[in-house]
């Protein structure tokens, strides 16, 4: 019996993806990154780091290739590398090419929902903020390779757009 946490849910067969970004060393690479949200910056792998219980152990993965499980709903949300830090990431759109292997993400908001939060008066004691929380939800329909775009915006504490970038990948479904 494993004693690891699973990022799938067995019950609903959901499995939940994280995309995290590496925002200062990827504004640093590009510090005239695109201002325009239809024409945003191209970047490489290197500046983004994947987690979670979709993603398949036993594939080889390339470096331009985001694997997940047939017959699983995938749930994929974005961060920065440091959730608290001086930029955000916010995911903006997921499109594919053909829709044959994997269908266009349905993007999903819940609104109004309470996070904790540091209390710096008493660390041990969370408190509340609302939020609105969003994710890309996506079900394979088959096994294949589906290419995609993943275009996303780093914002600063302010919420100014520092950049605007997409990322080219193949999701991989077995």
């Amino acid at each position: 019996m494993s004693t690891e946490p699973s990022a799938i849910s067995s019950e609903t067969g959901t499995a939940h993806v994280s995309l995290i970004v590496d925002a200062e060393t990827l504004l640093s690479r590009y510090p005239q990154a695109s201002q325009d949200p239809n024409t945003p910056t191209p970047i490489d792998e290197h500046f983004i780091f994947l987690l979670g219980g979709a993603l398949l152990s036993n594939t080889k993965i390339d470096s331009r290739g985001l694997p997940i499980s047939l017959g699983r709903i995938t749930h994929l949300r974005s961060r920065t590398i440091a959730l608290r830090a001086e930029h955000s990431v916010v995911l903006y759109e997921f499109a594919v090419e053909t829709g044959e292997v994997l269908p266009a993400p349905e993007l999903v908001v819940n609104a109004d929902q309470t996070v904790p939060a540091i209390d710096v008066e008493n660390l041990t004691q969370p408190i509340p903020q609302q939020t609105d929380d969003h994710f890309w939800r996506c079900r394979p329909l088959s096994q294949g390779k589906e290419s995609s775009e993943l275009r996303f915006m780093l914002v600063n504490s302010q919420c100014e757009v520092a950049g605007y970038f997409s990322w080219a990948v193949d999701v991989i479904v077995e």
